[in-house]
């Protein structure tokens, strides 16, 4: 059965201005957004919302996430609630305030419900909700349709969150030590200060390991900070995107201006740009917007610019830039294929369009520019023949003789 999320938002903050703990800021966001796309993450495609008030802060925050595709209903009893699930439907349910690893999540939306994510019973686990004299509740939870159905038909005037926790207890749930899924616990928003340090765990969480070796070992070095400042402001990844887009398009106006040099360093600048988009586009658990057309449209102005400035140097050296574009594509279009095969993408020297734009940079300082885009023909050459190779080989380890 396909899985369902009930997130619940009702307790206030305890921060003194009325506000609720699912509108408490984390990355210049709502803890209820980040609650909301991790339950997307871990495979929700239908989402309630369980919330007596509806506050201005909270209102945005739902807009954000339906502006972004996440479809979330908003239920104002548990009774409303479970009228919106099948009684089959497996469901995560994400306690009040609740902030989670990712790894949690994904962990428990593998399991047969009931089950419960639990913490040891400890002098510094007292703000979790106690299960019984060993364990406390971690905040997360597995259940079905028909436990939430049966829970607001006997409720009356009980707890909605307790009283689903105790009844998953009494249906035995299986109980999941949070410590099994991942180094840590999940933390519960009673007020501002209960989420510090967490926008910095966040923020080393969200480095995912680069195929190539400029975003592996230089972008790495800007991406994190950069991308982590411009969540504290607020800032969507679209426009950061379309920023590192720009300064391809602006390299490839100014080298075919005759300005090679500084339309150069515009093509080096857009690779970190789109890779702090990138990094900015996990940090909020969500997919840039147009994002691939995004990412393609940098890829044919920084082509361009590649042509754009190899015509001043004669036919050898534009017949260079041609067939490095032309490397460069075919290099691709073997990875994409490659992904049908195997997980490997070969090794982080392949070049990619960031790869050949600061290779070249050291060749240019030292040789000049036509020295300089021959080394780049060579070095996509090389890639392209390596990549081939790779293919060939994960096609024959399938036994897909047609691909060979």
């Amino acid at each position: 059965m396909a899985l369902a999320a009930l997130i619940i938002a009702i307790e206030t903050a305890l921060d003194g201005d009325d506000g609720l703990r699912a509108t408490l800021p984390l990355l210049g966001r709502t803890v209820v957004e980040h609650q909301a796309r991790q339950a997307v993450g871990a495979g929700a495609t239908h989402l309630v919302l369980l919330v007596e008030r509806m506050p201005a802060a909270l209102t945005a925050a739902l807009d954000r996430l339906r502006r972004d595709g996440v479809a979330i209903e908003v239920a104002r009893t548990i009774g409303d609630a479970a009228d919106r699930f099948h009684p089959d439907e497996r469901l995560l349910v994400m306690a009040d305030g609740c902030v989670a690893d990712q790894a949690m999540l994904d962990a428990l939306a593998t399991l047969v419900p009931p089950a419960l994510m639990t913490l040891p019973d400890l002098a510094d686990t007292s703000d979790y909700e106690r299960i019984d004299a060993q364990c406390r509740w971690a905040g997360l939870g597995l259940l079905d349709g028909a436990a939430v159905r049966s829970t607001a038909a006997m409720l009356g005037d009980w707890d909605a969150q307790s009283t689903l926790l105790r009844r998953a207890v009494q249906a035995g749930a299986q109980r999941v030590d949070c410590a099994a899924t991942v180094d840590g616990r999940p933390r519960i928003a009673y007020r501002t200060q209960a989420l510090e340090g967490l926008d910095r765990h966040l923020l080393r969480a969200s480095r995912v390991p680069a195929r190539r070796w400029p975003r592996r070992w230089l972008f790495a070095l800007v991406d994190g900070p950069v991308a982590g400042w411009l969540a504290r402001q607020a800032v969507d990844p679209v426009p950061v995107a379309a920023a590192g887009a720009g300064l391809a398009a602006a390299s490839a106006a100014l080298a075919a201006a005759g300005w090679g040099a500084a339309g150069f360093c515009l093509a080096l600048a857009s690779g970190p740009v789109a890779a702090i988009a990138a990094r900015l586009a996990r940090l909020r658990l969500t997919d840039i917007r147009h994002g691939r057309a995004i990412a393609r449209a940098r890829i044919v102005m920084l082509a361009l610019g590649l042509l754009a400035l190899g015509w001043p140097f004669g036919g050898a050296s534009l017949l260079a830039a041609a067939l490095t574009v032309a490397a460069i594509g075919a290099t691709t279009s073997a990875l994409y294929g490659l992904g049908g095969l195997s997980d490997d993408r070969g090794p982080a020297w392949i070049a990619d369009a960031d790869a050949i734009a600061w290779g070249m940079a050291p060749i240019a300082l030292i040789a000049g520019w036509p020295w300089a885009i021959a080394g780049a023909a060579l070095y996509a050459a090389a890639s392209f023949g390596r990549m081939q190779a790779h293919f060939v080989r994960a096609a024959r380890a399938v036994g897909d003789p047609g691909a060979v």
